[in-house]
């Protein structure tokens, strides 16, 4: 068991890729806050993984609101006793409106969630792993956030916000 005494935050956890990693990090003995919007969903994964090695505990969060991204982190060293890794993985699409289209509630949902959300949370995470002598963030991006759309106009917020997490990871490395 590869992550045995390790706690993580898993954020987009009710579905995807995120899911994926929760269940796994419990398979190799983490114990998990997996964090997303839909409680059901969470409850659910924390039932199928419940003979694993380690453990998942849901979070119900929205990556939009600061102090409930906030809150995740303080609610892991609160329930498990500290941190080791946090995982940005959550994210929106838009609705792929052509740029001109764009609604400014559509823009702004997107770069809460995809940019703001994943930046608070490593701002805390940083903070914590600072006192406690390191941590690992993994920030999850897409291949769009690098080089965008292929087909069709390409859709901007989400792979601006992207390529802005994938851009601001590098330099934020801690020695």
């Amino acid at each position: 068991m590869k992550l045995q005494g390790k706690v993580a935050i898993v954020t987009g956890a009710s579905a995807g890729m995120g899911r994926g990693i929760a269940y796994h990090y419990a398979r190799e003995g983490a114990q998990v806050l997996a964090v997303a919007r839909r409680q059901e969903r969470l409850q659910a994964l924390a039932q199928e993984a419940s003979g694993l090695p380690g453990e998942i505990v849901p979070f119900v969060a929205d990556m939009a609101d600061k102090l409930q991204v906030e809150g995740m982190i303080d609610k892991a060293i609160e329930v498990f006793g500290g941190l080791h890794i946090l995982v940005n993985n959550a994210g929106i699409m838009d609705d792929f409106s052509p740029v001109g289209d764009v609604e400014d509630e559509m823009w702004e949902r997107v770069l809460a969630v995809n940019l703001h959300g994943p930046f608070y949370a490593c701002r805390k995470a940083v903070k914590y792993f600072e006192q406690m002598g390191g941590g690992v963030i993994i920030n999850v991006a897409s291949i769009g956030g690098l080089f965008g759309a292929r087909a069709g106009e390409p859709p901007i917020p989400p792979p601006s916000t992207r390529w802005l997490v994938s851009r601001r990871t590098r330099p934020s490395c801690m020695p």
